[in-house]
């Protein structure tokens, strides 16, 4: 997969988005940003399960709508970092459901705790064994914290931003996924 091999080679240090280490291995803070072109976008996601409430979430509910996929942990300093960001992104953009992907190993507690503290508005999958993230089919890599994909109204992976994100970067992708100003 050709955005896969981009992204993986994208990733390349333990980073914030000044450029310095992060002291938390694997966790990347590049801010790369791949965007994939509607001719060269693959089948729709597939991904459901758990939240971190308790509840369950099936992104197939959401066709129609771009979806912002946020994949982060709560011991993660860039996530951390990044979350106001998120939230004020999601205002900004009524149209868009944004949707959490909390790490494998982060516990439910702490992930509550953080969506609390956060004021994140929006439900976060639980990806208690590491197989929600194989769902992007290697377009995030497991040791990309945070990343952020963005899927057009079909489902389909269209962009991708490695590291911490901003509230403008996410309202532009989203305007230009979606085709709105």
């Amino acid at each position: 997969m050709a955005v896969a091999a981009t992204l993986v080679l994208a990733v390349s240090a333990c980073t914030t988005s000044s450029g310095q280490e992060d002291g938390s291995a694997g966790i990347t803070g590049a801010g790369a940003i791949v965007t994939v072109a509607p001719s060269d976008r693959h089948e729709p996601i597939d991904l459901a399960g758990e939240t971190i409430d308790g509840g369950q979430l099936d992104l197939a509910d959401y066709r129609g709508q771009v979806v912002v996929v946020n994949y982060w942990a709560s011991w993660c300093g860039p996530c951390r970092g990044e979350a106001p960001a998120l939230v004020e992104a999601q205002k900004r953009l009524p149209e868009a459901q944004f949707v959490g992907l909390d790490r494998n190993d982060d516990s439910k507690a702490n992930a509550v705790a953080f969506t609390r503290t956060f004021d994140v508005p929006y439900p976060s999958l639980y990806d208690s064994g590491g197989k929600l993230l194989l769902a992007f089919n290697g377009a995030v890599p497991p040791t990309s914290l945070p990343s952020t994909i963005v899927l057009d109204a079909e489902g389909r992976v269209a962009a991708v931003v490695l590291g911490p994100t901003t509230t403008t970067t996410l309202v532009d992708l989203v305007h230009d996924v979606g085709g709105t100003a």
